[in-house]
């Protein structure tokens, strides 16, 4: 996620996008645990020190995700073949021209599993503090609610 890439977890600094820097201290209570996995999943994409192509691939495929009840399933799992080409295609060759690493694009596709399930504790979180009436939800992530909740 963009918030990962921007922020600096050694010194407890979240830049968001709208350029806002807060100390992981001042975001705790809005965040609570959640928190912890953004921090350390910020700093395992850091380590792997991405460039923008590269780090675009992997968000678009973060995007581009398998839902319950899409009509068109084939084309979701299309866009996805051709988002990893592209990843692929991009990994080919470093800044110098020589090959990159082969394990490269498997250790990329393996962050994934970890950011849907951040992208799920923080569902829950925006609930919880829907539900106890804290912070009021942004109206998309409310819609988001209404369609995804199995009731």
């Amino acid at each position: 996620s963009p918030l990962s890439l921007r922020s600096n977890p050694e010194e407890g600094k979240l830049v968001f996008c709208d350029g806002s820097v807060w100390h992981r201290l001042q975001c705790l209570r809005g965040f609570g645990e959640w928190l912890n996995g953004i921090v350390e999943f910020s700093a395992n994409l850091q380590r792997m020190d991405l460039d923008i192509a590269t780090f675009s691939c992997i968000s678009a495929l973060a995007l581009i995700t398998e839902r319950h009840g899409l009509k068109e399933q084939g084309r979701v799992e299309e866009l996805q073949s051709t988002i990893v080409k592209c990843l692929k295609n991009t990994l080919s060759y470093v800044d110098d021209g020589g090959p990159c690493r082969a394990n490269h694009v498997s250790e990329l596709l393996e962050t994934l599993p970890e950011l849907r399930r951040l992208c799920t504790r923080g569902l829950q979180r925006i609930f919880y503090l829907k539900l106890e009436d804290l912070v009021p939800p942004p109206a998309a992530i409310d819609q988001l609610f209404l369609d995804t909740l199995p009731f």
